[in-house]
């Protein structure tokens, strides 16, 4: 009796053991399906972010300078919606034509014509927020504006800028040829 016993003690232990390694096996397949799903729905709901041909990663239009500035001052800076921060002293390593004091700037799509926008802020002689626009055409010929950042600055997906100076509204428009012309 005592033998039919241990071989009866034997099979149930070999059943609950088959028992228990499909139901972890189950469990880890379960949890390897929860995190695919996990993983596509947070890339449906977050597109990839684009890069430039140089590695950079591409702000969309429309910009707003105060979300840009208030990105910087965030203490969440890698986490600022549509708004890419981008170093200078990594910008420098490519744009050499990025001044060193500038701020953690952004760069936007480039244009059908070809020409590179930067938006970079700094800080003028007064103390007050600036923010510069520098454009590169499709020849490496670079441009560039500051203009007063106490107001928001918006560039629109047509590359309109629109910013106040002196308490009037003004626009100005980039034009093929990377220069910003009324």
């Amino acid at each position: 009796m005592t033998s039919l016993y241990k071989k009866y003690a034997y099979i149930l232990s070999l059943v609950s053991l088959s028992v228990i390694t499909a139901s972890c096996s189950t469990a880890s397949e379960m949890k390897h399906e929860i995190s695919h799903q996990s993983q596509t729905q947070k890339a449906s709901s977050n597109p990839a972010k684009l890069k430039n041909d140089d590695g950079f990663l591409i702000t969309s239009l429309p910009y707003n300078s105060n979300a840009h500035l208030n990105c910087i001052l965030s203490a969440q800076r890698m986490n600022c919606g549509s708004i890419n921060l981008i170093d200078s002293s990594r910008l420098i390593k490519i744009y050499n034509f990025i001044n060193p004091s500038y701020g953690d700037s952004v760069i936007f799509p480039e244009t059908r014509a070809g020409v590179l926008l930067i938006a970079s802020p700094s800080t003028s002689e007064a103390e007050t927020p600036e923010i510069n626009l520098t454009t590169v055409n499709k020849f490496g010929l670079v441009k560039s504006i500051t203009l007063d950042a106490s107001q928001n600055i918006v560039i629109n997906q047509k590359y309109e800028v629109l910013y106040k100076e002196y308490g009037k509204d003004l626009k100005l428009k980039l034009n093929d040829q990377g220069e910003f012309v009324q």
